[in-house]
């Protein structure tokens, strides 16, 4: 086949790349960087004898697809039913420049190869009671049935913009019948069209919601892509997906956890015909269209059907394996999602109150110091105008920010590493920069923790079992559009969050959990040793092992800002710099006397000085004199990438990695992170899971409130502290290493609100 590549001239040099790609496929090519409206494309590729096109360049893409500005990343992988049909794929020098560019490109070349391939999409929409019958017996006659819902938020706030209430509903639902051939029938069932009810009477209301109830109660396997979402509102009309036990986005996560997992990026690379359709919601609302919107949802289950009839197939095994440790949490986190945790009013206001306050005070003292009455600290320019063209302040360029493809050091920044370097330079430049962090920190807290809106009192969160590449949860705000993430409450507002009535809240910890997971992945038997020793506190011992403090003069400071940050930067493989960053100048320069160094105050090294760098560097070797095997596993785990592209858990779960790993010291240092993450997580889930089942079978008595990285948090009734004594069995987990048994001890605080926890003993 002979194609006309439209490219983008400032890309000429990323040609002989893709013409490697072609040449795999048997592709003959021809390419053009001129910008064509749809017409002259077409005849380009014409006269040019080419069978089909491939767009990579966006002013062309503008002329070929609706919208004012699309893109080359929206659009990659569409195929455009043009007379010459028309590929579009990212940007060539995408494949350079990304893991998985030169994969994700392929991918889209090969649907050259399958030009002839279709399935016409096809609804119907179920907009009279009297087409019911016909769609159920296709549907309750169906081996699968892919499910989907559309929504809208009503909120009603006060003049204060205080939320009344909230109160999300949904405006259509779709199903994708698999019929045991293989054969699609999709229907749409439509409850409100912009603002207006579908259903014109009462019994036509019911009629829909009792069908919508009935074809989800079916006893046949439900799919869904990222079905929590449509889950959580489908409860609300008491129309749970029954056998909810298939999920495209998380089959999709388990395959590539590190690529976008959106229903129509996943679309993208499995159905050959592929065209963008997200769009089209909101078109549909923009010109009032109700066919066009019903046709939206209906394409969300049919593209997730069909993603999962690939998926069924041609999922590998360790995918396969990687589903079915995960996605059981679905059902744990749904709960959470309702439960929530109970929020004192005024705890809450007064804590907001006091945030206010220092807020206030340091907006004031700000204007004074900065000599103007406007000066807002919020605004990153105008801090860092004030900060390195008035005071004269040295960029310590710390961080990374992206340019382009490519990520250079922060030039001019003003986050709070930035603020803590520049604060070194002079007494007036901390006295700045600490008035401009305590801004930022009440600012945030009173924005993020003592604002969030609520419901039924209560904070709301939505955990997401496929939400890392580790296997950990991740959190954000509630799916009901109120609360927040849960996660990373600061200690500062924990105070406000509270044990419901005759409740008692508690947390198990498990206790140096990646130290130890490193430990045994790493088979370092002195790291080991002192991970065990329960006479000595680890981290004081390195003191000891590192640098030979006796171990009763390592000060508790000491062991916090040094100790613990040495283990945290080794964990991460973090360079001098990186370490610097995240250990805090402050901290490192104070500690400097300590261990016999001066640091050099302009970085220079000098007679008896030394550099800041240079000190970083030392302190992370440190760690590796007494534990040496833990960089001979760092080599192991180069070395298992880059022969398989996969990094396997002893426990069972596998990731794969793109890209190169012996280029790509990035991903080495991911990687190395991922082996003891995941394996810290996959022994606490084995014990959240248990937790979950004695929730179930206790009926109310303990209620399970999320998983806080290496920590679950619950609450039970305060007669009933055999049920905190069963969680602390449940999250018991011995496992093998290497022939090793590791045992991760656990902590457990208990108190009547999170803020106020006293430890167990």
């Amino acid at each position: 086949m002979r194609i006309l590549v439209n490219y983008d001239s400032e890309e000429a040099k990323f040609l002989p790349i893709l013409q490697y790609h072609l040449r795999q496929r048997n592709l003959d090519a021809i390419a053009s960087a001129s910008q064509y409206t749809l017409q002259e494309l077409i005849t380009k590729a014409r006269v040019s004898n080419c069978q089909a096109i491939l767009i990579c360049n966006v002013h062309t893409l503008k002329h070929c697809v609706p919208g004012k500005s699309p893109s080359l990343d929206a659009y990659r992988g569409s195929r455009l039913n043009f007379s010459v049909p028309a590929i579009v794929c990212n940007s060539l020098a995408h494949a350079h420049t990304v893991d998985h560019g030169a994969w994700l490109l392929g991918k889209d070349l090969d649907k050259f190869l399958h030009l002839s391939e279709s399935e016409n999409f096809h609804y119907e929409a179920l907009d009279e009671v009297s087409k019911f019958p016909a769609a159920w017996d296709v549907l309750k006659n169906s081996a699968c049935i892919s499910y989907d819902i559309e929504t809208k938020t009503i909120e009603v706030r006060d003049d204060n913009e205080v939320l009344l209430s909230s109160n999300t509903i949904i405006t259509c639902c779709s199903w994708t019948a698999i019929s045991h051939s293989g054969k699609l029938d999709t229907y749409v069932l439509p409850l409100v069209n912009f603002g207006v009810d579908h259903w014109l009477t009462s019994d036509g209301y019911v009629e829909a919601i009792e069908f919508m109830q009935a074809v989800n109660k079916l006893d046949i396997p439900k799919v869904m892509h990222n079905g929590m979402y449509d889950s959580l509102h489908s409860i609300v009309y008491h129309a749970e997906p029954n056998f909810y036990c298939l999920d495209t986005m998380a089959m999709a996560h388990s395959e590539f956890p590190s690529l976008p997992k959106s229903l129509d990026f996943v679309a993208s690379l499995y159905c050959h015909d592929y065209i963008q359709w997200k769009a089209e919601a909101s078109e549909a609302s923009k010109e009032k269209d109700i066919l066009r919107y019903w046709a939206y949802n209906g394409r969300d289950t049919w593209y997730t059907a069909r993603i999962l009839l690939h998926y069924l197939k041609n999922l590998p095994a360790y995918a396969r394996k990687n589903y079915a440790t995960q996605f059981k949490f679905v059902y744990p986190f749904l709960y959470t999602a309702f439960e929530g945790i109970k929020v004192n009013k005024e705890v809450r206001n007064d804590l907001r109150e006091a945030a206010k306050i220092k807020l206030d005070a340091a907006l004031s003292q700000l204007r004074c110091l900065t000599a103007k009455g406007d000066f807002n600290p919020a605004s990153p320019k105008q801090v860092a105008v004030f900060l390195y063209d008035v005071m004269g302040a040295r960029d310590p360029r710390i961080g990374m920010k992206k340019v382009g493809n490519k990520k250079v050091r922060n030039e001019r920044g003003t986050n709070e590493k930035n603020l803590r370097a520049i604060s070194e330079q002079h007494p007036l430049l901390l006295r700045i920069c600490s008035a401009l962090l305590t801004y930022r920190e009440n600012a945030k807290a009173i924005s993020t923790y003592f604002d969030f809106d609520q419901m039924n009192g209560r904070l709301l969160y939505s955990l997401n079992p496929f939400g890392t590449e580790t296997g950990r949860a991740s959190c954000q705000s509630s799916s009901f559009w109120v609360g927040t993430q849960v996660q990373n409450v600061p200690p500062y507002a924990k105070e406000m969050l509270e044990a419901d009535e005759d409740y008692e809240l508690a947390e198990v910890d498990n206790s140096q959990s990646e130290a130890r997971c490193t430990a045994y992945l790493s088979q370092e038997t002195n790291l080991i040793a002192a991970l065990e020793n329960k006479d000595k506190d680890f981290y004081k011992q390195l003191g000891t092992l590192f640098f030979a403090i006796p171990y009763e003069e390592v000060t508790t400071e000491f062991r916090n800002n040094v100790l613990k940050k040495i283990v945290h930067g080794t964990n991460y493989m973090m360079g001098a710099d990186t370490f610097i960053e995240n250990a805090d100048v402050t901290k490192l320069v104070e500690a400097a006397p300590l261990l016999g160094y001066t640091i050099s105050p302009d970085n220079f090294p000098d007679e008896g000085k030394i550099t800041l760098k240079a000190f970083a560097s030392k302190l992370l070797d440190s760690y590796h004199e007494p534990f040496p095997k833990v960089r001979e596993w760092y080599k192991e785990v180069r070395s298992e990438i880059a022969t398989t592209s996969m990094l396997k858990s002893p426990l069972g779960w596998t990731r794969f990695f793109f890209g190169d790993i012996s280029k790509n010291h990035a991903m080495l240092r991911g990687a190395v992170a991922h082996g003891p993450q995941n394996l810290s997580v996959s022994i606490l889930n084995i014990g959240l899971w248990k937790v979950w089942q004695l929730v179930k079978k206790e009926k109310g008595a303990i209620r399970l409130k999320a998983q806080i990285h290496d920590s679950v948090l619950f609450q039970y009734k305060k007669d009933r502290s055999d049920l905190r004594q069963q969680v602390l069995e449940c999250l018991d987990n011995p496992v093998e290493i290497h022939g090793r048994v590791m045992r991760i001890p656990i902590d457990c605080k208990i108190g009547s609100n999170w803020g106020n926890m006293d430890k167990l003993k």
